[in-house]
């Protein structure tokens, strides 16, 4: 349509030209030397014009052929870009479909039509790959180091094949390499992180897990968690190397990201009684027992009381449980000093709901304890045997110490990290919590060892037969008096809360 109304505007312009032209009277002379030619004005006017034409339409023929080369070079270009772009195209879909052959021919004729190594050089290395040309492949992705816009991507080829040939000392430097150019990407952090841990590189750790966190790619609570545990692992470090005020400001620090972490606590608490800082000691652990009540925390507690009399350390122990009374931890700390001082009846109202829930090893010998201080030493063995027989709780540091081997570490840091718990759950829970009749049984005073003397009359006269005379091997027990038989002695108490003190 404009093309229409273009043409009829230059018709009816040529025609208001020829009409005015035509309207032009007189005549033009032109000198040229000695020559002159006279003529119509009109005439000339019109030479001139379709000179002025004829060389616009001359010089633009002029250009169009000598830029025709250039126009089928072009064209050829074109033609090969758009067969290298199938080809990379088709390449790329036989990488994802796993056609190892059609990927590398794909491969070659991309790089044959593109002449453009950044793109074609990432298909080359993926397609050898899934040949298992391993050579090839590492080739391609160190050349794409050479291009800025490529680096990125081959150290990750690169870092990968480190990994899978298990050279993880040139897999982190990949790593650290990838990271530095784009701390955003989650790969890299993951990669220095998890290499810098297993390597026992707390420091590294830290530092990629800042970064990270800067970057928006950690979450605050995870990471506070983390380095938590990664300053606690580095504060045991330097406590085992002799550097004490290390390992101490590391301890508080992960306790100000992480109030509560248990190991943390027990590195702090002993650090600071060793240091003449009792008070000190007792306020961490009484804070770390409000947060997460441990068996760690109350051993420590323990071995910061020293010899302390029973008196002083089973009202300290009661103290620390009463941080967090309602917690399983506590009641089995307050059952065990009851047990201590002879107090079974006490003792027992506490035990007696952990064993009917899901008791532990623990749980079972503290009962252990309570019936052997009550009814003598045979008297706790059922229990002690189903202690043995219960599964074993997955809790680090039961001895109030965390002494653990870098890979005990990577995975309470791992754990910690991303769980908030010191160890996983068990992979299958087992129910050992007993009935009331269990209970019952089980809680019974011992049955008398031998029959007495009414019992073996009885059994002679049934029999006809008299009751043998006693040997004089034989050993008389005689029953005690009703007075000492109710209500045992304070020496006797306290000698089974030593006892059951000594066996925990």
């Amino acid at each position: 349509m404009i093309r229409i109304f273009v043409y009829l505007l230059a018709v009816l312009a040529v025609t208001a030209l020829t009409i005015w032209l035509a309207d032009i009277e007189g005549l033009t002379e032109v000198r040229i030397g000695d020559q002159s030619v006279v003529g119509p004005t009109a005439a000339f006017i019109g030479v001139a014009l379709v000179a002025g034409v004829l060389l616009i339409f001359g010089t633009s023929i002029i250009a169009w052929l000598s830029g025709l080369p250039a126009r089928v070079r072009r064209r050829r270009d074109d033609r090969q870009q758009e067969r290298g772009m199938t080809a990379l195209t088709r390449g790329l879909e036989a990488v994802a479909a796993g056609d190892a052959d059609d990927a590398q021919r794909n491969a070659k004729l991309a790089t044959r039509h593109l002449q453009q190594p950044a793109l074609t050089r990432l298909l080359t290395a993926q397609a050898a790959h899934l040949a298992g040309d391993d050579s090839t492949a590492r080739d391609a992705y160190a050349a794409m180091l050479e291009a800025p816009e490529t680096e990125f991507l081959g150290l990750r080829g690169l870092y990968l094949q480190a990994m899978a040939r298990g050279d993880k000392d040139e897999a982190k430097a990949y790593a650290d390499r990838a990271f530095r150019l784009r701390p955003g990407a989650p790969w890299a952090f993951d990669s220095v992180y998890a290499l810098s841990v297993e390597r026992g590189a707390w420091g590294d750790a830290r530092e990629a897990l800042r970064l990270a966190h800067k970057q928006g790619i950690q979450e605050d609570e995870a990471t506070k968690r983390k380095e938590a545990a990664l300053l606690t692992a580095q504060g045991y470090a330097a406590h085992d190397s002799g550097d004490q005020e290390t390992a101490r400001k590391d301890a508080e620090a992960a306790l100000k990201r992480s109030p509560g972490f248990v190991p943390a606590a027990v590195l702090a608490a002993r650090l600071d009684a060793s240091a003449g800082k009792t008070s000190k000691a007792n306020k961490i652990l009484d804070a770390a027992w409000a947060k997460t009540p441990h068996p760690a925390i109350a051993r420590t507690m323990e071995d910061l009381l020293g010899d302390a009399k029973k008196s002083r350390r089973v009202a300290r122990l009661r103290k620390l449980a009463a941080q967090n009374p309602e917690h399983e931890e506590s009641r089995l700390l307050l059952a065990q000093q009851h047990i201590a001082l002879g107090e079974y009846s006490e003792a027992k109202a506490l035990l007696e709901p952990l064993l009917k829930t899901q008791p532990g090893p623990r749980t079972f010998i503290a009962m252990a304890d309570l019936m052997e201080g009550q009814h003598g030493e045979g008297a706790g063995r059922p229990w002690r045997e189903r202690a043995a027989a219960a599964p074993r709780e997955p809790l680090p540091g039961q001895d109030g110490t965390f002494s653990l081997t870098t890979e005990g570490w990577r995975r309470l840091i791992e754990e910690y990290g991303e769980h908030g718990r010191l160890a996983p759950p068990p992979l299958e829970a087992v129910s050992m919590g007993l009935t009331e009749d269990e209970l019952l049984r089980l809680s019974a005073p011992p049955a008398p060892q031998g029959r007495g003397r009414a019992e073996e009359d009885e059994f002679s006269a049934e029999e006809g037969a008299q009751p043998p005379a006693p040997a004089a091997t034989d050993i008389v027990v005689e029953p005690a008096p009703a007075d000492m038989a109710d209500e045992p002695g304070e020496a006797s108490a306290e000698a089974a809360g030593d006892r059951a003190e000594a066996r925990r």
